[in-house]
């Protein structure tokens, strides 16, 4: 019976892993097309901007508009990943407190359900606090 069991997990999650597979490749392939369709947009945009400055100020024009872009989306990111750092080291904490109360609650506590409320509660209360510092800070 469990071999059986096995088997049919085995065909669910092969199947599934071949789906998604499928599915990203379905994603790549549209990402590819959308890229192309963005560079044929940038050298119609040149095309344009050529016959109303001249080649040169094209590219110029262009070249700059791209750089203005790629700063603001890295600033952007920077700015996303210390904040997301800045609050996960506070958020932690909860979760490193929760080893010191599982002892305790234990020891006050003999129903392990209860105890395990507990220490969930403890993380709980931690990650809420924790969120609150960060906010602040």
């Amino acid at each position: 019976m469990f071999q059986a069991l096995s088997l049919l997990a085995a065909g669910e999650l092969g199947g599934a892993v071949r789906r998604n597979v499928v599915i990203l490749a379905i994603y790549a392939v549209a990402l590819m097309i959308f890229l192309a369709a963005c560079g044929f947009l940038i050298a119609v945009a040149h095309a344009l901007l050529g016959n109303a400055y001249g080649s040169i100020a094209a590219s110029l024009i262009i070249a700059g508009i791209l750089a203005a872009i790629a700063l603001v989306l890295t600033l952007v990111g920077m700015i996303m990943r210390q904040r997301a750092r800045r609050r996960s080291n506070v958020a932690t904490a909860a979760l490193v407190a929760a080893p010191m109360v599982v002892p305790a609650a234990r020891a006050l506590v003999s129903n392990a359900t209860v105890s395990a409320g507990i220490v969930a509660g403890v993380v709980a209360l931690g990650a809420l606090v924790g969120r609150q510092l960060g906010k602040n800070d």
